[in-house]
């Protein structure tokens, strides 16, 4: 019995060595195959790391298991996202060269034409003076422009309780008289919001300035502020130009100005509605255009009411 005792223990012993060999063995294949998509995946996701500065390529997302091809899709939402935002930034910098890049030239094309003919011909010095002066207000103008969208990009401002009737009240009353339009203002009073009181102000000048560069000088600028189902909606609208529908949403990206031989004409940078819609998602509101009847166009901005 104990010679059987021993022999049952010996085989059950050799039997539990290779039960545990092939189960190693199984597992480690069944856990190679199980992990070779995340590995894939892996890879591919450090090999669209490697630069960082240019557009990255969409990974091969494996169709299962189902964990790894959501994981594959959202990467690849990531990767879209950042391509985006590497060609936005890519058109600011090369839109922004482009825009400084003209009054540069034409301020050092009129310096030389005055040291040339200066001596000779002073009666041009004046005029390129003149010409010099309009080209660098304008470079300090899209300078300044930047600055601000830059520090509205990366702004946290702090929001309270603003009663929004008085400010809008108070910049249509101080616009009014820096402007050849009649100022029709149509404000409910006492409207608060949660927002944050320089850059409402901001808002409000910047949508006049482009409503009075737009429009011509014998038509009025209305300014209105309404409760409308429990919202706050500030409007400004102007019998302008008006703005086509495929260019609406465009008109809020960097330096997109609407199409228009007279709008080629009026001076700007492009960079007004940006920084608006910024300051406007700052205050946790939302902005958009609409056609005026019979001509022009409504910037319409709407804030929750407090």
């Amino acid at each position: 019995m104990i010679n059987s005792l021993i022999l049952l223990i010996i085989i059950i012993s050799i039997v539990v060595f290779i039960t545990l060999g092939f189960g190693t063995w199984w597992a480690h294949q069944l856990a190679a195959k199980l992990s070779a998509p995340t590995i894939q995946l892996v890879k591919e996701t450090k090999n669209t790391t490697k630069n960082s500065e240019v557009d990255q390529p969409t990974l091969e997302v494996p169709q299962s298991p189902q964990e790894i091809h959501e994981l594959g899709n959202a990467f690849n939402e990531l990767l879209t996202a950042q391509n985006q935002r590497l060609q936005r930034e890519k058109d600011f910098v090369s839109n922004a060269s482009h825009e400084l890049r003209t009054p540069i030239a034409a301020v050092r094309g009129n310096i030389n034409l005055i040291k040339r003919h200066g001596d000779k011909h002073p009666e041009v010095i004046p005029e390129s003076l003149d010409f010099i002066d309009e080209e660098s207000l304008r470079m300090q103008n899209l300078i300044e422009n930047l600055l601000h969208l830059s520090r509205a990009d990366r702004a946290k401002v702090i929001l309270q309780d603003e009663n929004l009737s008085e400010i809008t009240e108070q910049i249509g009353q101080h616009y009014e008289p820096s402007i050849p339009h009649k100022m029709i203002l149509d404000i409910d009073p006492n409207l608060h919001i949660s927002g944050n009181s320089d850059t409402l102000k901001q808002i409000i000048v910047a949508l006049l300035d482009n409503a009075n560069k737009y429009s011509d000088d014998n038509t009025p600028i209305n300014l209105s502020l309404k409760d409308i189902n429990n919202k706050v909606e500030l409007s400004v609208t102007d019998l302008g130009m008006g703005i086509p529908d495929d260019q609406k949403k465009l008109i809020f990206q960097r330096f997109y100005r609407v199409d228009t031989s007279h709008s080629n004409e009026i001076k700007g940078s492009g960079l007004g509605l940006s920084i608006v819609a910024q300051l406007v998602k700052l205050n946790n509101g939302t902005i958009e255009v609409l056609d005026n009847h019979p001509r022009g166009s409504i910037f319409k901005i709407i804030f929750d009411k407090i």
